[in-house]
């Protein structure tokens, strides 16, 4: 029987977090977990069977970080613009959780419907605009198109914008969308 670990498996997800925090998910390795938490890596393999727990853990955790960034009310902002509000702070915060969650091959090629958020969003779609089936579908996409370029954009660096002029860009990204969905009413009836 192994020798009972000092370290806990919360301890090894949170320094796996944190090294994807500071150098990146491809510099996550057994030896820079073992030296980050100051030990040899047979610890670590003694909570987790393989390097890919550990990762799925990571993931799970970035997932819970992420999951609170975009549920949390932005004042004088309705819930779904503070989604998008908080999908931004969370790139600009956890950039690296947020490269690893968007900007790593999942081996799901299809981002938009594998985001971990996407029912959570379209309930707030439905419930705050009275908008339904595809059409709340379809505003959730660009939205989330809209929303993922913006935080690319600051988690890469390419691009910096104002607190203030990322607020006004999704006001006037959603009217136009929710604009057009009027017209698209008014058209079929």
């Amino acid at each position: 029987m192994p020798p009972k670990a000092k370290i806990t498996k919360e301890q090894v997800v949170k320094a796996a977090a944190d090294i994807v925090r500071e150098k990146g998910a491809e510099r996550l390795t057994a030896k820079s977990l073992a030296t980050k938490l100051g030990c040899s890596t047979q610890p670590v393999f003694w909570l987790f069977s393989s390097m890919d727990e550990v990762r799925s853990a990571v993931t799970d955790y970035a997932i819970q970080k992420f999951d609170e960034y975009i549920k949390v009310r932005q004042k004088g902002a309705s819930v779904f613009k503070s989604i998008g509000l908080g999908y931004v702070r969370f790139a600009a915060e956890e950039t690296g959780l947020f490269k690893l969650l968007f900007m790593s091959d999942s081996g799901d090629n299809d981002i938009i419907s594998a985001h971990v958020e996407k029912p959570y969003v379209i309930k707030v779609i439905e419930e705050t605009e009275g908008i339904t089936g595809s059409q709340a579908t379809d505003i959730y996409e660009e939205m989330w198109l809209f929303s993922h370029g913006i935080a690319t954009m600051i988690a890469t660096g390419t691009a910096k914008f104002s607190q203030e002029r990322v607020n006004q860009m999704f006001s006037d990204v959603f009217c136009g969308l929710i604009n057009n969905i009027k017209i698209k009413r008014e058209d079929t009836k």
